[in-house]
């Protein structure tokens, strides 16, 4: 066999081989983007990256009760991450229930922390301290992206969490 069909052999079988393993892997379950959706706005949180965050949230979005807009959770948002009181952002307990093809309900709790804590055992040493349940409604919209378009939260205890 010549050099050149060896190499064309060879070329065949990478690709071959590198399309079966992104077939079958596939995208990620939709519980699973939702999920890494709801860490990674933890991480833009301690970054103040109110841009990405809000990029997550549909142009649609109201609270569950519809007393509070998009618009408006932006200006809480902006409040609270950008004065600089909170260095540390973690999330527990983490759910998501898909309902159907474009609609999940997701429920979580965001800590938030003045420390230089990694871990939330390391946050128990910490004497100041404020935690987040949220519960939201996430639909896949015609981007194909998944947003957040409702939510509630409520005062979560951080000792519980610990």
């Amino acid at each position: 066999m010549g050099r050149g069909r060896l190499l064309a052999a060879a070329i065949a079988v990478a690709a071959g081989v590198l399309t079966y393993v992104l077939v079958a892997r596939g995208s990620p379950p939709a519980e699973e983007v939702i999920r890494r959706q709801a860490i990674a706005m933890a991480a833009a949180a301690e970054r103040k990256d109110l841009a990405f965050i809000m990029e997550q949230l549909s142009q649609h979005f109201r609270s569950e009760d519809g007393s509070v807009s998009r618009d408006e959770v932006r200006g809480i948002l902006a409040a609270q991450l950008l004065r600089g009181e909170w260095v540390r952002v973690m999330t527990s307990d983490l759910d998501v229930k898909v309902t159907t093809e474009t609609a999940a309900y997701f429920h979580g709790t965001y800590i938030f922390a003045r420390s230089k804590a990694k871990t939330l055992k390391e946050l128990a040493r910490e004497s100041v301290i404020g935690a987040w349940e949220i519960t939201a409604r996430v639909e896949l919209e015609a981007d194909g992206e998944w947003r957040f378009v409702s939510a509630s939260w409520k005062p979560a205890d951080p000792a519980s969490l610990l």
